[in-house]
């Protein structure tokens, strides 16, 4: 069965056909010198008909505004293959009294498939991706797949029905396990027999599809969440209703709907639905009602406004780890050298939007090579260590601490003034050289040099690594001048110093 599905389908006496008239009708459409009185005539032969299309022509589905009093005058007002499919439309809703499948409720399916036109009617309005009459007979013919299944294979299709838990969402599997193929496809193909337009029939082959599937389209992309919203309004008495999360989840991921608004469009196609019954005069099947559906999907958009809020959070809380770990040195716990760029970039650009002075010390430890050879590296580190935290609890609060490399530390003062910055740097040497670091029995204590560099008014010429040059320059000199010690300069703003090599 399953190499010869479309075959069998061909070969049945119990594949679905428009009525004549219909038929004829959908011919008619397709000619381009046919004319309206013609397409009126032929309607004219089926007296129900006439009446069907005239009260919708009236109804707020068809949206016209203005009284329509004639068929000829519904044709004008919504074209020869508006009112073709329309009336296709009515054929398909014909109610059915008995159906030769067990499992299969035809009168539900029917109410389902009415559900899906008008959700897909809604959602193709609201995102503008498709004109909204097409997607009406779109998300109606896209379920007939499964009553030609049903009419052809009544036993089979019986046994997918039993073993599906969810309808229609689990039945694509089944199918083709079974035949092979899915209602989608057999709807799709169906309607190429019928000659409908070939990008609804294309719209319709795929809308199960995945959404990476570069067959999908915004129409079936459409349909799919139309058939979601359907699921949900009219479930099946028989099988598990869909959750409404997969609904909001598929709204947004597929048709960039927040839930908010996609709740909101539920209730929408919910209050439509129940005037589309009204004009189509079906009152067979059960469909929950406007308040059933507005109590749950706002519950659970309120539960997923929570989860977000909280998902944020975490988030949040998650980056912020993140970037402490990417900027923070491991060994001694306060700014590595990416944290120490990037914060030297926005003070520098801070200082020349606000016009305020910006000052930066570099700090080494004085023979540290030495230390490390006397007394081994695992000493050194634990020195490094005690430095780090001695000069963390010295700095401001506004001021930027950072293990600049090896031996070697920085602090970014932002709005500094000259006395100030010096104070800083001498209570960070004293702190330092009374420093004592007990190590297997002994104590050690070691020395820093400090270079300071202070621009007293940052303007756009000045540029990070102008500070930078400055302060490692004024770093030399204390080493120079015997280590232990600090050397500053305030420099102009214009004036460009010379380059010192140690």
């Amino acid at each position: 069965m399953v190499n010869s599905v479309f075959a069998k389908l061909s070969d049945s006496c119990g594949v679905p056909t428009p009525p004549g008239v219909v038929f004829k009708l959908l011919e008619m459409t397709r000619d381009s010198n046919a004319k309206v009185r013609e397409i009126a005539d032929t309607i004219a032969m089926d007296p129900g008909l006439t009446a069907r299309i005239l009260r919708f022509a009236n109804s707020p589905m068809a949206g016209i505004g203005r009284e329509v009093t004639s068929v000829q005058h519904a044709i004008t007002l919504i074209g020869m293959r508006g009112v073709a499919m329309m009336s296709l439309t009515f054929a398909f809703l014909k109610p059915e009294k008995e159906h030769p499948c067990k499992g299969f409720d035809h009168q539900q399916f029917t109410l389902q498939s009415l559900a899906c036109a008008v959700a897909a009617k809604s959602l193709a309005k609201a995102v503008g991706w498709a004109p909204t009459q097409e997607a009406f007979v779109a998300g109606l013919l896209s379920q007939l797949g499964r009553s030609t299944f049903a009419s052809v294979f009544p036993k089979e299709y019986a046994q997918i029905l039993d073993r599906a838990a969810c309808v229609p969402e689990d039945l694509p599997n089944l199918e083709r396990e079974l035949f092979g193929e899915s209602y989608p496809a057999v709807s799709a193909w169906l309607l190429r027999k019928w000659s409908i337009p070939e990008h609804i029939c294309d719209a319709i082959a795929v809308f199960r599809n995945e959404p990476e599937d570069a067959n999908m389209t915004p129409f079936s992309t459409i349909l799919n969440v139309a058939e979601r919203a359907a699921g949900l309004i009219c479930p099946e008495p028989t099988h598990h209703a869909p959750d409404i999360v997969t609904f909001l989840n598929a709204a947004e991921s597929r048709l960039n709907l927040e839930p908010t608004r996609a709740a909101e469009l539920l209730e929408t196609i919910t209050k439509n639905l129940a005037d589309a019954r009204n004009t189509l005069d079906i009152s067979a099947g059960s469909a929950r009602t406007l308040e059933e559906i507005g109590t749950e999907v706002r519950d659970r958009v309120a539960e997923l406004s929570v989860a977000m809020q909280l998902e944020n959070q975490i988030m949040a809380v998650e980056k912020e780890e993140l970037l402490q770990r990417t900027t923070t040195d491991a060994m001694t716990s306060v700014a590595n050298r990416a944290g120490f760029d990037a914060r030297l970039d926005m003070e520098m650009e801070r200082s020349v939007r606000s016009d305020l002075p910006l000052g930066l010390l570099m700090i080494d430890v004085d023979h540290f090579k030495r230390f490390n050879d006397t007394y081994g590296h695992q000493a050194g580190d634990r020195v490094l260590q005690a430095v780090a935290k001695t000069l963390d609890e010295q700095v401001r609060k506004v001021d930027y601490l950072a293990r600049y490399g090896g031996e070697e530390f920085s602090v970014i003062g932002p709005d500094s003034q000259p006395d100030g910055l010096r104070r800083l740097a001498e209570r960070l040497r004293r702190a330092v050289e009374d420093l004592v670091v007990p190590w297997e029995g002994t104590s050690l204590s070691v020395t820093i040099s400090i270079g300071a560099a202070l621009l007293p008014t940052a303007t756009k010429g000045d540029s990070v690594s102008r500070i930078i040059r400055l302060a490692d320059t004024e770093l030399y000199n204390a080493k120079r001048a015997g280590r232990n010690r600090v050397s500053m300069v305030v420099d102009s703003p214009v004036a460009e110093p010379a380059t010192i090599t140690a």
